[in-house]
Parts: structure tokens; C-alpha cells; sequence
């Protein structure tokens, strides 16, 4: 008898969590689609799969959906990162180099992607569930890597990518502003005069 109890709670269990996954997917798609614009500072660690800080800086992110970003890492590991929308510009500053990509290439099959956009074509190669209140726990169907995002009074405040590789980087984020008015100069890049250009599109 007790077996046949555990099995009925086993099924009844499986057959819930599709329907919990999906209420905690919709239930962040709607608190990402109140943040159509996003300023703040940040704090990043990445850290080793053994534990092994190796990195550490601040900068100021700033996020428009659909699909741009602006990526500012403070000195002494000054760095570059824009997303126009369709193109991707890593400018090093120390190296003189950009690099230019195509921005669907280089956010293929990357959570972090969802953060600008909310296509349901995006979103249907990921599963979400919800790890604790306020915090969601997503996986691509190809487990590449995982996203864990963390909010506060429905403000994004962590996010935390776990990597193939095993490398963890976190994001804490402060000093935050949602839907903010940004300037369109923000989500483009002029190319400096000597700098060396690699273009990967």
C-alpha cells in the first residue's frame, strides 16, 4: 500500500512541475517586459569551479529592449561592450583593438539574451523555474550554461551565470534606475582613430 501512495505522489508530483515552470517563465517574462530600460552600477566576480576568485571589477550597465546593450567596465580593466540591436562592438581600449561581431551570432543559445528581448521565439529554448521568491533559475534546452536572476520590490538586482566552462560570474547590481530616458548615442560606436578593427560579421 505505501508503495503504491509513493508512486501516485511521484506522479502527481512530475505532472506538476511542468505547470510550475510554466507559471514561473511567464511570471518573469512579465516582470522583464515592465523593465523596457535599465541603468546601474555594477560589482562582477567570476569565480573558478574550485572556488578560485579570478576576477573582480565594477562598471555601469545599461539595458534597452529590444535587444541593445551597453556594457562599461571601470579602469584598470577598462572595456567596451555595445549592442546595437544587430551588431556587437568589444572595444579594448588597452590592446586599441575592436572587435566586431554579429550580434545574433554572438548571443546564440546565451540566457543572458533574454534579459533584452521578449520574443517567445527567444524564450522557448529555455526552462524556468522559480529556485526561491524572487528568484528564477534559467536553463537552456542545451545546457550550455544557466542563469539565475535575482530581483528586489520587482528590481533586478543579481544575476548570476554559471558557464559550461565552470566558471560563475555574478553581477550585483546597485544605484538602479528602471525605465529610464536614454540617449540613442549610448547604443553606438565611432571607431577611434588609430584603433585596430577586426571585424568578425
Amino acid at each position: 500500500m505505501l508503495k503504491v501512495v509513493s508512486t501516485l505522489f511521484a506522479a502527481t508530483l512530475l505532472n506538476a512541475i511542468p505547470a510550475v515552470a510554466a507559471d514561473a517563465k511567464q511570471e518573469l517574462q512579465q516582470k522583464l517586459e515592465s523593465m523596457q530600460s535599465l541603468q546601474a552600477n555594477f560589482s562582477q566576480q567570476v569565480t573558478a569551479d574550485n572556488g578560485d576568485v579570478l576576477q573582480q571589477l565594477t562598471g555601469e550597465l545599461t539595458i534597452q529592449r529590444p535587444n541593445k546593450m551597453r556594457w562599461k567596465t571601470n579602469p584598470p580593466d577598462d572595456t567596451l561592450m555595445i549592442a546595437s540591436g544587430d551588431t556587437v562592438w568589444y572595444y579594448n581600449p588597452f590592446v586599441e583593438q575592436v572587435t566586431i561581431y554579429q550580434q545574433q551570432d554572438a548571443t546564440a543559445n546565451s540566457p543572458m539574451l533574454l534579459l533584452l528581448t521578449g520574443s517567445d521565439e527567444q524564450w522557448q529554448g529555455y526552462q524556468v523555474t522559480e529556485s526561491a521568491p524572487n528568484e528564477y533559475h534559467i536553463v537552456s534546452d542545451t545546457a550550455e550554461s544557466e542563469l539565475n536572476l535575482g530581483f528586489t520590490n520587482d528590481m533586478l538586482t543579481d544575476i548570476e551565470l554559471q558557464q559550461q566552462g565552470g566558471d560563475t560570474i555574478t553581477l550585483e547590481l546597485t544605484d538602479v534606475a528602471v525605465n529610464p530616458s536614454l540617449e540613442r548615442q549610448l547604443f553606438t560606436f565611432d571607431v577611434p582613430d588609430g584603433v585596430d578593427v577586426d571585424d568578425q560579421r
